[in-house]
């Protein structure tokens, strides 16, 4: 539990310090890359997930719908950045 806490304030610095201006700019792009790799891996995963599963449709439209999540929470992070 505690090491969650740790991941999540960790991820909520990145995202914000990526967006934030007074950051230098290497800084936030380095913060930009690492975070969209990592949505990009996750959702990309979540996607073959939902293809390759033989667990029925509801894990599918499941697996399909985190990696929708993720690919679209990916565009409005780019776009804040």
């Amino acid at each position: 539990m505690f090491v969650d806490i740790l991941l999540s304030l960790v991820a909520d610095g990145m995202v914000s310090g990526a967006q934030f201006r007074r950051v230098p700019k290497v800084l936030r792009i380095l913060l930009a890359v690492v975070i969209t790799a990592f949505l990009f891996s996750l959702g990309g995963f979540m996607l073959l997930c939902a293809v390759a599963i033989d667990g029925g449709a509801g894990v599918r439209l499941v697996c399909g719908a985190i990696a929708a999540v993720c690919l679209g929470y990916l565009l409005f992070f780019i776009r804040g950045v």
